[in-house]
C-alpha cells in the first residue's frame, strides 16, 4: 500500500474522530468531576474508533515499503511557511516550560539548595525546551546544511527527550486522575509525538525510518486533532466542562509541533526526482539507459570479435579429439 493512501484517509478520520470527542464531552463527562459518566457508551464508541484509526496508520509499518536510501537531503526542501511554523512551535514550546516553571515558583519556592533546584523535573524541561528551539531555529535558518549533519541528528534528540519528560511527569502527576477523561487523550498525544520525534532523528541520521515516522506521524497529528476539541470547549463562556488546562502554550505548542510533523511527512513523501532514481541505480548496479544506447555499436563489434576468437579454439579442439 502506497503511503498517499493513507495521507489522503488522515483528515476524514480526523474529522469524524473530532466530531466524537466533542459528543463525548458534551453528553460522556461529568463537569464537575472530569470523570466519563457510567451509563454513556459514547466513550467505548469513541475509543474503539480511535484505536481503529490507530492501527490502520501503524499498519503501514508493514504494508509499505523501506526506502532504498536515505531521504535526509528531502527534509531540506522546507518553504517560508514551514519556517514559520517551526519558529512558532519553537517558541510555544519554550513559553510553555517557561510558564509551568514560573507557576511552580508561585506555588511552592523552597529551593533551600542548589541540589533541590536540580531535583526539579521542570528545570530540566527547560532546559530541554531550550535546546529544542536551538535545534529548529538552526535547522528552520538553513535546512539544506543541517539536514545531513550529523550533529543536528543528535541535537534533535532534545525534542524527543523533552516529550518525554513531559510524559514521565504526567505520571506522577497525581492531580491527572480527577481529569481522568481528558489526561488519558493528552498521554497518548504525547506519547506519538514522541515515536514521531525519535524516527524524523534517525531520518536526520541517515538512517532507513521513513515508514515508521510515517506512521507514528499520522497518528499523532489524528490525536492532535482530536485534542484540538478540548482546547475550543475550553474557551465557553466559564469553562462549564471544567477541562484542566494548565497552560494553553503547552495546547498551543503540541499542536504546532503536530503540525511540523505532517509537512515533514508531505516532505518525505514526495515521489523520487531523477537524481535520486540514478543514485538509487548506480547503488543497485544497473547501468543508467543513457550509456545503453551509446553501447550498442560497441557491443555488436566485440561481440563480431569474439566470434572470430573463438573459430580457431573450436578447431584445435576437434584436432585434440581425433
Amino acid at each position: 500500500m502506497k503511503t498517499k493512501i493513507y495521507i489522503k484517509m488522515l483528515f476524514p478520520l480526523s474529522f469524524f474522530g473530532l466530531i466524537f470527542r466533542i459528543l463525548e464531552i458534551l453528553y460522556a463527562i461529568e463537569p464537575s468531576s472530569g470523570f466519563y459518566y457510567l451509563d454513556s457508551f459514547i466513550p467505548l464508541l469513541c475509543n474503539i474508533y480511535i484505536f481503529l484509526v490507530i492501527a490502520f496508520f501503524i499498519s503501514g509499518i508493514f504494508l509499505t515499503k523501506t526506502e532504498s536510501k536515505s531521504i535526509r537531503k528531502r527534509l531540506s526542501a522546507i518553504n517560508i511557511a514551514d519556517k514559520v511554523i517551526m519558529i512558532a512551535s519553537a517558541v510555544f514550546i519554550l513559553g510553555s516550560a517557561l510558564h509551568d516553571l514560573l507557576v511552580e515558583y508561585q506555588i511552592n519556592f523552597s529551593y533551600d539548595t542548589i541540589k533541590d533546584l536540580f531535583t526539579d523535573s521542570k528545570i530540566y524541561i527547560l532546559i530541554l525546551a531550550a535546546l529544542s528551539c536551538v535545534f529548529i531555529v538552526f535547522f528552520a535558518s538553513d535546512p539544506k546544511r543541517y539536514s545531513s549533519s550529523s550533529f543536528m541528528s543528535i541535537l534533535s534528540l532534545s525534542l524527543t527527550f523533552y516529550y518525554v519528560l513531559r510524559l514521565f511527569t504526567r505520571f506522577l502527576d497525581m492531580n491527572e486522575i480527577l481529569s481522568k477523561a481528558y489526561s488519558t487523550h493528552t498521554i497518548l498525544l504525547i506519547g506519538f509525538i514522541v515515536l514521531s520525534f525519535l524516527n524524523f532523528s534517525k531520518i536526520l541520521a541517515g538512517l532507513r525510518s521513513k515508514k515508521y515516522f510515517v506512521a507514528f506521524g499520522l497518528s499523532t497529528v489524528f490525536l492532535a486533532i482530536l485534542h484540538l476539541a478540548e482546547f475550543v470547549m475550553y474557551f465557553f463562556p466559564g469553562n462549564p466542562y471544567n477541562i484542566p488546562v494548565d497552560s494553553i502554550f503547552a495546547y498551543i505548542a503540541d499542536f504546532l509541533a503536530s503540525a511540523v510533523i505532517l509537512r515533514f511527512i508531505l516532505i518525505v513523501s514526495k515521489k523520487q526526482d531523477k537524481s535520486e532514481k540514478n543514485a538509487i541505480n548506480q547503488n543497485n548496479g544497473s547501468i543508467p539507459l543513457d550509456l545503453i544506447s551509446s553501447a550498442k555499436n560497441s557491443d555488436n563489434s566485440s561481440l563480431n570479435a569474439e566470434k572470430l576468437d573463438q573459430i580457431p579454439s573450436q578447431s584445435a579442439n576437434s584436432d585434440i579429439n581425433q
